[in-house]
């Protein structure tokens, strides 16, 4: 490897790697985990816990609902509560701590994805890899890196990202492309799961897994009010001038206006449509999702070399009957670490990195590419490898938790996470990429109330139309750490999500508070 030809790309959130190198395979860890038994006693959990919880769930007033709630003791494996704990329920985004866990067990902690540019004769192979990390704008927003001159840059832009490709197409002396092909075998294509809800298929969180990702498979827009008239759009990213959007919003500017803009794409035809009224300047972009990432992938690198004075004929998605992509590598390869991955899809709770971890583990496990179906027995394998009898009652659906056919219990879902915790290789890395109550992700602004001196909740929230979930850790300053879920589904009430929010606030602080109540152990003469 060359030196002058090596970025690295640093981020509070990630590293992404470009660089000429091609890493070797890594070597996936065992799906095998052992859990404590059950049936020992807890060494030091509060008697008080168990009266506590019950006393929340009957206190919240809900007549329609179900509950179900969980709490284990990660240090013996001891259940302190089993409330509805083997009651099959819909997890909502808790179904993406089933996912990141097998990935890491399946993967290997060590795994990473890599996107790469070959260069067979006067055509252009970009073979992908599942990353769902590749191109997403907020990672590369918060990026650094130093180029091949010592000097360094704060921030990317998607357009600078593929300029790094498009000068080293050129560099190496291409002058023409015959035609561009995009292989994303590593994935069956397979659209939209079929139990998505089909009235959000253009939304942004529901673009399916591609093997070629890109952009958080999105395209994002801006625009400003242009009195009188349709709004005006200011930006479009990635920047796809070819690209045709019908402009059937609103400029309206009066007292009672506001911003209402959406933009709807035609799953048939992947047109796009602006709905709704502009009346100040967007900051934040709307995003719509793209049907076709790697076609439009493609595309935008087409658009790039012709500007740059390289005619390309053609693009395409590779054919099942392809043979397996070969040729010299051109300009880095694009890696993301899989703890970047874990840390966006269970902090951000990001859809696309969930479904992506679940169709390139089966890929990895089956040796044939990724899908929903071969993805679900991955995962019911592995969680049957290491919880056994917890694992009845789970059905995998997708990886994400979006479909509302996944079902899990709240006793397997704390078997589960405590031995994911429990396991050396990995347990720091999974508990890592939870979120913190108080302070991260879809927890920020909940469980200020528990003392960070005391205790640290790290969790995954999960919600969808009438289920509410929470599972994680509760873990104190001495390492002592409870395992916890509360699951909460036919929220039909008024009111009903927001109680349910305040139960697994409240489970998780009954749990810090025992903590704080034990006995300090007595200072040795």
């Amino acid at each position: 490897m060359h030196a002058e030809v090596s970025r690295v790309l640093h981020s509070r959130k990630s590293t992404f790697i470009l660089t000429y190198a091609v890493f070797a395979a890594m070597t996936a860890s065992t799906l095998a985990l052992a859990i404590p038994s059950a049936n020992q006693p807890a060494t030091s959990a509060p008697r008080d816990i168990a009266a506590a919880i019950r006393s929340e769930v009957n206190s919240l007033g809900l007549k329609k609902a179900v509950i179900a709630v969980s709490v284990r003791d990660c240090a013996t494996g001891y259940s302190v509560i089993s409330l509805n704990g083997n009651e099959p329920m819909t997890p909502a985004s808790n179904m993406k701590l089933l996912t990141t866990g097998a990935a890491l067990l399946g993967l290997g902690p060590d795994f990473v994805f890599r996107t790469r540019v070959l260069r067979d004769g006067d055509r252009l192979l970009i073979v992908g890899d599942g990353d769902p990390a590749l191109g997403d704008p907020e990672l590369l927003a918060e990026s650094t890196y130093v180029d091949a001159w010592g000097v360094a840059h704060t921030g990317l832009t998607i357009d600078d990202l593929l300029a790094t490709w498009t000068k080293a197409i050129k560099a190496s002396g291409m002058t023409r492309v015959s035609e561009i092909v995009v292989d994303d075998r590593i994935f069956v294509r397979e659209g939209p799961h079929p139990l998505w809800p089909k009235d959000q298929l253009d939304e942004g969180y529901c673009s399916p897994p591609s093997g070629m990702n890109f952009h958080g498979n999105g395209l994002c827009v801006k625009a400003s009010p242009n009195p009188g008239h349709a709004p005006t759009i200011t930006s479009m990213s990635p920047s796809a001038p070819w690209l045709t959007i019908v402009n059937k919003g609103t400029s309206r500017t009066g007292k009672n206006d506001r911003n209402t803009m959406w933009i709807a794409r035609q799953p048939e035809t992947g047109e796009l449509t602006i709905f709704g009224n502009v009346k100040i300047p967007y900051v934040v972009p709307i995003t719509v999702g793209i049907g076709d990432p790697a076609g439009f992938l493609a595309q935008c690198v087409a658009h790039r070399l012709i500007a740059a004075g390289i005619p390309v004929q053609s693009t395409r998605l590779a054919a099942a009957n392809d043979p397996e992509p070969k040729g010299t590598a051109v300009g880095p390869v694009l890696q993301t670490p899989l703890a970047t991955v874990l840390t966006h899809c269970n902090v951000e709770s990001q859809n696309l990195y969930a479904e992506s971890l679940m169709k390139r583990l089966a890929a990895k496990i089956t040796g044939a590419p990724g899908s929903w179906a071969t993805g679900a027995i991955v995962v019911k394998s592995a969680l049957e490898a290491n919880i056994g009898e917890s694992a009845r009652g789970f059905v995998i659906s997708d990886g994400s938790g979006l479909s509302r056919g996944n079902r899990v219990t709240a006793d397997g879902m704390t078997a589960w996470i405590t031995a994911l915790a429990n396991n050396a290789a990995i347990g720091s890395i999974f508990i890592d990429s939870l979120a913190v109550g108080g302070k991260s992700g879809t927890v920020r602004k909940r469980m200020k109330d528990i003392d960070p001196a005391v205790a640290t909740v790290q969790c995954k929230t999960g919600y969808i139309d009438k289920v509410s979930c929470l599972s994680g850790f509760v873990t104190a300053r001495d390492g002592t750490r409870y395992a916890f879920s509360v699951l909460a589904n036919n929220l039909c009430e008024v009111n009903s999500v927001g109680k349910a929010k305040k139960l697994q606030e409240r489970v998780a602080k009954v749990i810090a508070d025992s903590l704080s109540a034990r006995p300090k152990p007595a200072l040795g003469g």
